[in-house]
């Protein structure tokens, strides 16, 4: 309560048309980004429900009811996803029946496609553990790592990364000179911190000359590449031999490839070094990484890919990693002696950083 003699309390001043109109703009934008929130969780919950497949089994349509009954899901669920999917932008709808939008079957339910985004959004849709930690820690600061995120964050890293390699098999090797013929002659390929191998494997099945090797340091990472290996045509030419990144010795090689792996490893100059050791004389490194912005280029953030790659920052801080610029991968090289050093732009979240020895 006011004293006596205070002045009485002043209002707001009136916000100026300017304002007025920036507050427009600004509460559009945080509908827009309410309404991507929802979207991300429809396209996992369509991938997960088989709803998506079953839509592009059918592409005359189908109503809920039917849908709900091929999926074996329950209809009240079936409804809500198929309202929330034709919001988004993923179903078109005409007398009753719901058909998968044109142009959607490849990037959701064609894993080899270059534009397949069905791994991504089930990854993004498997954070919301990961992100709640975070924002329980935010005061103390606690990190965390792979081994104690939900089991379904883990499962889903492979497929979110698949279209990377497949980028790197249709065009990214193409795109290095000199890479074509070494890779078509017989050739030690190995990739470090390869996960759970299937990357590997595909690699190792595309080039039928090729001895592949994977390093992987993650006994769960390693056992799931022993069985990829187990289930390939080329498992003769693909091994995991004991080898450390940090502490070496790595396998010669006259390849070695570093897929979505460079940005987390805390000793850069020291794995380069151990890299450096292991290649032959004209072999090549191939640093495939997210394209992250430098600070003169911070404008690329607000592009659809560079919100893609700043959300995923969250988690990276997690590992306590970053993403790091492109060209902060190429200077590295060139200071480690390589040479004829480029940087291929194979997707809005995707670059190849080469050079060879």
């Amino acid at each position: 309560m006011a004293a006596k003699g205070d002045p009485p309390p002043r209002s707001p001043p009136e916000p100026s048309p300017e304002e007025r109109e920036a507050t427009r703009q600004m509460l559009s934008l945080l509908q827009d980004q309410a309404a991507g929130f929802f979207a991300i969780w429809t396209l996992g919950i369509g991938l997960e429900g088989g709803y998506f497949a079953a839509l592009a089994r059918h592409p005359e349509g189908l109503t809920d009811e039917i849908l709900s009954r091929e999926t074996r899901s329950d209809r009240l669920y079936t409804q809500t996803f198929l309202r929330a999917a034709y919001s988004a932008g993923f179903l078109e709808f005409e007398t009753g029946r719901y058909r998968l939008a044109y142009g959607l079957e490849a990037p959701l339910l064609r894993p080899d496609s270059p534009v397949y985004f069905g791994g991504t959004a089930r990854f993004l849709s498997a954070l919301s553990g990961p992100l709640t930690f975070l924002q329980a820690h935010l005061k103390d600061g606690e990190r965390s790592w792979w081994d104690r995120f939900p089991p379904e964050v883990g499962a889903t890293l492979p497929e979110s990364t698949r279209t990377f390699y497949t980028r790197l098999l249709r065009k990214g090797f193409a795109a290095v000179p000199g890479l074509a013929d070494r890779l078509a002659a017989p050739a030690e390929f190995v990739e470090l911190a390869c996960g759970r191998g299937g990357g590997l494997v595909r690699i190792a099945e595309a080039y039928p000359n090729l001895r592949v090797v994977g390093v992987e340091s993650d006994p769960t990472n390693r056992k799931a590449a022993e069985e990829a290996r187990e289930r390939s045509p080329a498992k003769d030419r693909i091994s995991f031999p004991e080898a450390s990144l940090e502490e070496g010795p790595l396998p010669p090689a006259d390849i070695v490839l570093l897929n979505l792996a460079f940005h987390e490893i805390q000793e850069k100059e020291l794995v380069l070094d151990q890299i450096g050791r292991a290649l032959r004389p004209g072999g090549h490194l191939l640093v495939s990484e997210f394209p992250f912005p430098d600070w003169p280029e911070m404008d690329r953030l607000r592009t659809p890919g560079g919100k893609v790659m700043a959300g995923l920052q969250y988690l990276e801080a997690l590992l306590d990693d970053q993403l790091i610029p492109s060209s902060h991968v190429a200077n590295w090289l060139r200071k480690k002696g390589y040479r004829d050093v480029g940087v291929v732009d194979l997707a809005p979240v995707h670059v190849l950083v080469h050079g060879h020895r």
